[in-house]
C-alpha cells in the first residue's frame, strides 16, 4: 500500500514538473515575443526620429542656400511642406507601429519599454550615413516607370503631344488629318492603308529624314497646315510614302514619320555636353516610357484617339540585321502583326525580341 502511494506521489510530482516546465517555456516565449515587439518599436521610433532630424537639416539648407527657387511670400511653407512629405507606405507603417506601441503600453503598463533609450539614439548617425543605400540605377528605372510625369521620357511625350499632335491632327475647319487624307486620295486616286498618322518608334531611336526601305517610295506630302502658335503661324507637314509591294492588288499609301523627340534624344546622347551615363544606361526605359505615356495621352484625348497609329519595334532582328519598315507595314496590312498593348508583359517583351 505504501508502495502504491509512493508511486502515485512520484507520478504527481513528475506531472507537476512537466506542467512547470511548460509554463516556463510559455512564459519565456511570451517574454521573448514581447521583447522583440518592444525592440522593434524602439528601432522604428529611432529611425523615424533620425529621418525627422535629417529632413529638418535639409529643410534649413534648402531655405538658406536655395532661396531663389521659391517665391518670398511662401518660401518657408513650401520648403517645410516639401521636406516633410511622406508616401502612403511610410504613413501607414508609422501609424501601425504607433498602434502597436500603445498596445504594448496598455498591456505592460510601462511606457519606458517602447521608448528609445540613449543606446538606441546613439545609433542615429548610422541612419544618416547609410540612408542613401537604397539608391541605385534600378531605383532610377523604377522612378522613370512611375506615373508622375516629371521624367525625361514623359516630358518629351507631353511636349510632342501638346505642341504637335494635338494641334495638327484634329478636325477644326475642314483641315484635320482625315480630311486632308481624303482630299489626297481623291486628287491622286490612291488609297491610304491606314487612315491615321503612322508614327515610328524604333528602339534605336534614330529615324532618317527620308525612310530607307526597298519597299517604300516617298511621294508628295499632305497639304501643309498653318497654325498660330504663340503669335507665329507655324507650318505642320506630314510626309506620305507609297508601299511598292502590292497587297490585294493595290499599292497602299501611308502618312508616316518618325517620332522626332526620340531622334532629339538620340542626338543628345551623342553630344558630350548633354550626354550622361544615366541617359545611356536607361535609354531603353526612356524609350518604353515615351511610347506608353504618348499612347496614353493620344487615347485619352477625344480629338486624337483615332488619329495616330504608333508602331514600336526593335530596329534589328535576332541576327542583327536592320529591320525594314516596309516589311513591318506589309505585315501590318496582311494582319499578321498584333497590337502591342493587347499583349501581356511577357509576350510584349518577346515581340520586341528583348
Amino acid at each position: 500500500m505504501f508502495g502504491e502511494m509512493a508511486i502515485a506521489s512520484g507520478a504527481e510530482e513528475e506531472e507537476h514538473e512537466v506542467r512547470t516546465a511548460k509554463s516556463r517555456k510559455c512564459f519565456y516565449l511570451k517574454k521573448m515575443i514581447g521583447d522583440y515587439i518592444d525592440t522593434s518599436v524602439r528601432v522604428v521610433a529611432t529611425v523615424f526620429l533620425a529621418d525627422f532630424l535629417q529632413r529638418l537639416y535639409r529643410c534649413v539648407v534648402e531655405y538658406v542656400r536655395y532661396s531663389r527657387y521659391y517665391l518670398p511670400e511662401d518660401r518657408l511653407w513650401t520648403v517645410v511642406r516639401r521636406s516633410y512629405t511622406y508616401n502612403q507606405k511610410s504613413v501607414y507603417l508609422l501609424l501601425a507601429y504607433l498602434i502597436v506601441g500603445l498596445s504594448r503600453i496598455s498591456v505592460s503598463g510601462n511606457f519606458r519599454g517602447v521608448v528609445p533609450t540613449v543606446m538606441f539614439l546613439a545609433h542615429m548617425p548610422l541612419y544618416w550615413i547609410f540612408s542613401d543605400l537604397d539608391q541605385s540605377t534600378l531605383s532610377y528605372s523604377h522612378w522613370i516607370r512611375d506615373s508622375h510625369g516629371l521624367d525625361y521620357a514623359a516630358g518629351m511625350a507631353s511636349n510632342y503631344f501638346h505642341g504637335y499632335l494635338k494641334l495638327s491632327l484634329p478636325e477644326r475647319k475642314d483641315d484635320g488629318l482625315k480630311h486632308r487624307m481624303a482630299l489626297y486620295e481623291d486628287k491622286m486616286n490612291v488609297t491610304f492603308g491606314v487612315d491615321r498618322l503612322v508614327i515610328l518608334i524604333p528602339d534605336e531611336m534614330f529615324v532618317s529624314g527620308e525612310l530607307d526601305s526597298k519597299y517604300l517610295e516617298k511621294v508628295e506630302p499632305l497639304e501643309t497646315k498653318f497654325i498660330n502658335r504663340a503669335g507665329v503661324y507655324r507650318p505642320f507637314k506630314h510626309a506620305v510614302y507609297k508601299l511598292k509591294h502590292r497587297i490585294n492588288g493595290k499599292f497602299y499609301y501611308f502618312a508616316m514619320e518618325g517620332a522626332t523627340p526620340m531622334l532629339s534624344f538620340f542626338d543628345a546622347m551623342q553630344f558630350n555636353l548633354s550626354a550622361t551615363w544615366q541617359m545611356q544606361e536607361l535609354k531603353r526605359e526612356i524609350w518604353l516610357k515615351f511610347y506608353k505615356h504618348l499612347k496614353e495621352l493620344i487615347t485619352t484625348w477625344p480629338e486624337t484617339r483615332n488619329e495616330v497609329e504608333l508602331i514600336i519595334y526593335s530596329s534589328h532582328d535576332t541576327k542583327g540585321n536592320l529591320v525594314d519598315v516596309g516589311e513591318l507595314l506589309i505585315d501590318y496590312m496582311k494582319n499578321k502583326t498584333k497590337i502591342i498593348d493587347e499583349l501581356g508583359d511577357r509576350e510584349f517583351e518577346r515581340k520586341l525580341r528583348v
